[in-house]
């Protein structure tokens, strides 16, 4: 790894950990009367019910993390969001299509075209009917709202388990602009420039664009190259008119691009005398490694594109809404089938290289109205349709060493002959249909009373047409015989809600929800689909109970809140895994029956001037109730019933931020330091015994930022996981353990300089 500013690292890790320690030492300080009287925590305001409302009035629990505050803690991405939200995980698969979002254990982890997330992600009102649409850069983004448990009421029937949603800024009023260069260490660049501002007295526009490039932090010693790198440019531009105080329009369009070697899976662990183990020299088989020996280069590209455009119009007092959108997204996949390459190899064995393309579209329509909040009952009631249609093709090549001139029948490129052994195409079409009706209303019986309803009904169609192509007659490594299928599924179904809420004062509020969710039918349509895929996969459905405190205590100093929760999916839909001709593969099951309980906290403190404190912790006991052994599994399949499911228990979180205000300099300093704790888990709904469980790490990052006082520059020194904690994201298993290294696994270094112009 490259060192960051030769000869100076040395001197900005101490810094920088002197930075962290100073805002303890200012709060035990004395602060000044005026000091005090300006602590005051502002408003946070969240569109979670579909309406502008107060954080602390909405009966949901969410955590709110500001665009200012990813912009601190250097948060570029889903894959770190986690660090700030306890009750979110992160699972990285080899590419974005099968990547997933968590809330509270729960999500969707799926190879297959015909299915959905549990954990819906909505972008400007508009959602995404796959996750991975979204697994690009954060950028001009105002605040992220992450809503735990069911949201299907509002939302959708891919909100089982919760959302995400991101709000990006509005145009501006007057005319600004930026431009952001950064530099981390291992040769990692960022680039950010917006501007936006009025074009009319009537219409206001903003372009941003971004780019970034990282070389990798793993090496492929099979040809020496980099991996779990990227490189990706991304645009988006917004125009705003509002001809009259009763009308609004907005129009986006946003476009991805990107290059990933980020879907290498490493080898973390293997039983003793296990085959891989050998072919993986000369690296070491651990559980800390991130390199690979792999004779197939994975790469990842990645485009992605949309429009969307939103009408608001003042009937009456009512506000009527609607949006409308289309969105593409692009995806081609290149990978080492068996993670392993031809070095060190014997006359007879097999590798394999796959190959995979997607090619998504979507169009959605919503149509909502919202009440005036003044009467008895104040209502947000609506419609929405989607279609999405997504082609795929995939190829699996395996390759055998059929003789060689080296001795000991040792193979190598150049010195023995290679031969196809097995070969597969699938060529296959997924359509997905939704129209679903919806109304959520509170009931306001006294000033401090209020009763919550809400219910959704969904109309889900799914039909797929599948064609794989082999010239074997019988399954091979990871590749089934020919095969061909269509089919059509249909389902109707309802999801709602049912609450209490009460005003113990106007800072103290308490609440009780039940929310019945519904995740719709799939069909496991994915390369090695056979004639028993073809049958659907049953609705997911779910019971959740949560009661919650939210407060805002001592003169909006300190905003604590609370919250309980419950929940039992029975028709879970999830990942399983297979084996065809002794190479594992993955398939799309009902589970069974899982459950999630748990408590949350989330918490702000403004104690004095400058200094502001904010975190959050969860307890979740995610666990399999009752797993359904699919036919073929073996008798020890039903000894996972009662083992834990996804993450761990215990998850927390915390940041410090504090401005030193320096008179006698032409800059204040601003210090930032952070810390997400994760206990020992177990990421995998099979085999969950599987090698040694990881263990729980800390994540300590750590700025030092020279703030000049009108706003006009930042250049900020950045620390990333200062106490050098290993970690990972997934971890894939069979006999072995693949598993995949984030970025942020290691200790490492940078520095960000940020011009303003414009106020």
């Amino acid at each position: 790894m490259s060192s960051f500013f030769p000869g100076r690292r040395a001197l900005l890790a101490p810094a920088l950990l002197l930075g962290a320690s100073l805002p303890a030492l200012a709060w035990a300080a004395d602060a000044p009367p005026e000091a005090a009287g300006a602590a005051q925590i502002d408003q946070i305001v969240v569109t979670a019910q579909r309406r502008a409302e107060n954080l602390q009035k909405v009966p949901v629990a969410i955590t709110v993390i500001s665009g200012e505050d990813l912009e601190k803690r250097q948060t570029f991405s889903a894959e770190q969001l986690v660090q700030q939200v306890p009750s979110l995980t992160f699972r990285k698969g080899t590419t974005n299509v099968n990547s997933s979002l968590n809330i509270r254990g729960i999500g969707t982890t799926s190879f297959s075209s015909g299915s959905e997330p549990a954990v819906s992600t909505v972008v400007d009102g508009v959602v995404y009917a796959r996750s991975g649409q979204a697994f690009f850069d954060f950028f001009d983004v105002e605040r992220i709202e992450v809503l735990r448990g069911p949201q299907g009421t509002l939302f959708g029937k891919n909100a089982s388990a919760g959302v995400v949603s991101v709000v990006t800024r509005r145009p501006s009023a007057t005319t600004r602009g930026f431009a952001e260069a950064s530099y981390f260490e291992g040769d990692e660049y960022r680039l950010r420039t917006g501007v936006s501002g009025p074009i009319s007295d009537t219409l206001r526009g903003g372009l941003t664009a971004v780019y970034g490039k990282y070389d990798g932090s793993g090496v492929n010693v099979y040809d020496g190259s980099k991996i779990n790198g990227y490189e990706r440019l991304g645009f988006r531009a917004k125009l705003e008119w509002t001809p009259n105080d009763r009308l609004t329009v907005g129009l986006i369009a946003d476009t991805v691009n990107a290059v990933d070697n980020g879907s290498a899976d490493v080898i973390g662990y293997a039983t003793p005398g296990d085959a891989i183990i050998g072919l993986q020299s000369p690296l070491a088989v651990g559980p800390s490694n991130r390199n690979i020996n792999n004779d197939v280069a994975p790469v990842t590209k990645d485009s992605t594109w949309g429009y969307s455009g939103q009408v608001d119009y003042l009937v009456g007092e009512h506000t009527l809404t609607s949006i409308t959108a289309w969105r593409g997204w692009g995806n081609t996949e290149v990978r080492d089938g068996d993670f392993t390459s031809t070095l060190g190899r014997r006359v007879g064995t097999a590798s394999s290289r796959d190959i995979g393309v997607l090619d998504f579209t979507q169009f959605t329509q919503e149509v909502r109205l919202a009440s005036p909040t003044s009467g008895f009952i104040d209502y947000v009631v609506g419609a929405f349709y989607y279609k999405t249609k997504q082609d795929n093709y995939f190829n699996r090549t395996n390759v055998a060493c059929a003789s060689t001139t080296l001795a000991g029948g040792v193979c190598a490129p150049g010195s023995s002959t290679f031969a196809v052994t097995s070969n597969g195409t699938a060529n296959f079409t997924t359509e997905l249909e939704n129209y679903a009706a919806f109304g959520q209303a509170n009931l306001n019986f006294t000033p401090r009373l209020r009763g919550i309803v809400g219910l959704r009904w969904s109309h889900d169609q799914i039909s797929y047409d599948f064609a794989r192509v082999s010239a074997f007659p019988t399954a091979t490594a990871g590749v089934r015989p020919s095969f061909t299928a269509q089919g059509t599924t249909t389902t109707d179904g309802v999801s709602g809600r049912v609450g209490l809420q009460y005003d113990f004062s106007d800072a103290v509020i308490g609440y009780v929800n039940y929310a019945r969710g519904y995740k719709g039918p799939a069909i496991n349509v994915f390369f090695n689909m056979q004639s028993f895929d073809t049958l659907p996969l049953s609705p997911e459905k779910s019971d959740a109970y949560e009661a919650g405190l939210k407060t805002t205590l001592l003169d909006r100093k300190l905003v604590l809140n609370l919250a309980a929760f419950s929940t039992k999916f029975s028709g879970f839909q999830t990942t399983n895994f297979d084996t065809v001709a002794g190479t594992i593969v993955s398939r799309l099951v009902n589970a069974g029956d899982v459950s999630t309980k748990g408590l949350e906290l989330d918490a702000i403190a403004r104690p004095i001037k400058n200094l502001t404190l904010t975190g959050g912790g969860s307890y979740t006991n995610a666990k399999i109730v009752s797993f359904y052994c699919p036919p073929g599994s073996p008798a020890s399949c039903s000894a996972i019933n009662g083992q834990p499911l996804g993450p761990a228990k215990f998850r927390w979180s915390g940041a410090v931020d504090y401005l030193v205000e320096t008179p006698a300099l032409p800059f204040d300093i601003g210090l930032n330091s952070s810390i997400a704790y994760q206990g020992k888990g177990r990421p995998n709904v099979n085999n969950p015994n599987i090698g040694p469980a990881p263990e729980g790490f800390s994540l300590w990052d750590a700025s030092v930022a020279l703030v000049d006082r009108d706003d006009r520059y930042r250049l900020t020194f950045i620390a990333k996981n200062i106490g050098d904690s290993f970690y990972t994201t997934a971890r894939i298993p069979s006999t072995y353990i693949r598993q995949q290294v984030p970025r942020d696994s290691e200790q490492y270094f940078g520095v960000s300089l940020r011009a303003n112009f414009g106020r």
